[in-house]
């Protein structure tokens, strides 16, 4: 289905736009900001795009007159107008900025990470799967391992016994497997899993550091089970769920969006229904409201830092793109909004940044945090 804007759609957008009230407007948009319906995702040409930014100036301008100068500061940072594309940042509503840095200015820029992972086999040999093509890459004891379009499969009909396998993905890179059962996995940057290249006994066990989102097939003999090093186990049957347990966060999170799982914890233990989350630390704590759209937008290609402060969305960032980031001073106290695609380079995701108040330089492999 195209879903790009038409030359007469754009005008009948612009047609609108024009006539439409600040406050009307600011309306449509604090509803976006406080989770309304979601907007459209529509592709628009750079025209569009700049009539778009020069009407937001212009209302910037009318936010001086008194009938909107009571509304709550909190619309200076979270309201979005909407997502024109898969790669294209939310346009921000926004008080004018301090421009630190010239239009026609060079600005050193690092690529987007891509698909690829490293594979270590039983005997200790690695494959790197990012550099080779479709076809069988290995036969581990009657286990056929191949690459898909991108995926590492398993075919463990013929299997006699089982070797142990791992794939580990470096900063800037995510991967999709699927595993021995039919179970889908795919793995977010700088993750890895440990798993068996047939499943011989009564139950499923994997192991995994980072960030990884499951659909398990269902087994009622031989349940699923995933071990995040010694200090959780989720159990399931059949399901769809993320696990972030990346070391550099305050907590382990599970996150269910479909089925049911059990977290075992050192802290306890607790039944998810979907839409929960577990935050695992000395104990669970579960959120019943959790944004699950935002919880997997990476494995769909993009970054959601909906409500999400500097410190979070600087450690996503430094993941993908296998970048350090420093901050010249105090870390800022300010929440982002919006979505935008991980396919980008790193300067493109940062212009959008710059619209919440914070700005940034690029000096080789290290990204500077300065303040506003």
């Amino acid at each position: 289905m195209d879903r790009t804007l038409t030359d007469q759609e754009e005008g009948d957008f612009f047609s609108w736009y024009h006539d439409v009230s600040a406050e009307e407007f600011h309306h449509l948009l604090q509803q976006a900001a406080d989770g309304g319906k979601p907007l459209a995702h529509e592709a628009a040409s750079p025209a569009f795009l700049a009539q778009l930014n020069s009407r937001l100036t212009a209302l910037d301008n009318e936010q001086q007159s008194a009938r909107i100068r009571k509304m709550s500061r909190f619309w200076w940072a979270a309201a979005a107008i909407m997502v024109l594309a898969a790669g294209t940042w939310m346009v921000m509503k926004r008080p004018a900025l301090k421009q630190d840095i010239a239009v026609n200015k060079p600005v050193q820029d690092i690529a987007p990470g891509r698909n690829g992972a490293i594979l270590t086999l039983a005997d200790g040999s690695q494959i790197t799967l990012d550099s080779i093509g479709n076809g069988q890459i290995s036969n581990q004891n009657g286990s056929r391992i191949t690459l898909q379009n991108g995926s590492l499969h398993y075919d463990a009909a013929s299997a006699a016994t089982a070797s142990i396998n791992t794939v580990r993905t470096p900063a800037a890179r995510q991967f999709r497997l699927v595993l021995p059962d039919g179970s889908a996995v795919w793995l977010n940057a700088a993750s890895t899993l440990k798993y068996p290249t047939a499943f011989t006994g009564h139950d499923r066990t994997v192991e995994v550091i980072g960030e990884a989102y499951f659909e398990v097939a269902q087994d009622p003999e031989r349940p699923f089970r995933v071990k995040i090093g010694n200090k959780a186990t989720i159990e399931v049957l059949g399901t769809h769920f993320n696990i972030n347990a990346y070391t550099d966060e305050s907590s382990i999170r599970a996150t269910l969006l479909a089925g049911s799982i059990k977290v075992n914890a050192a802290g306890g233990d607790a039944i998810l229904k979907p839409g929960q989350q577990a935050a695992i630390r000395e104990t669970i704590q579960l959120n019943n409201a959790v944004n699950t759209g935002q919880v997997i937008a990476w494995k769909d290609g993009i970054f959601n830092f909906d409500a999400m402060g500097v410190e979070e969305v600087m450690r996503q960032l430094a993941r993908w793109y296998d970048i350090d980031v420093v901050y010249e001073k105090n870390i800022p106290d300010i929440r982002f909004y919006g979505e935008i695609g991980r396919n980008l380079s790193l300067s493109q995701v940062l212009e959008g940044l710059k619209m919440s108040g914070v700005n940034f330089r690029i000096e080789g492999k290290r990204l500077i945090v300065l303040p506003s």
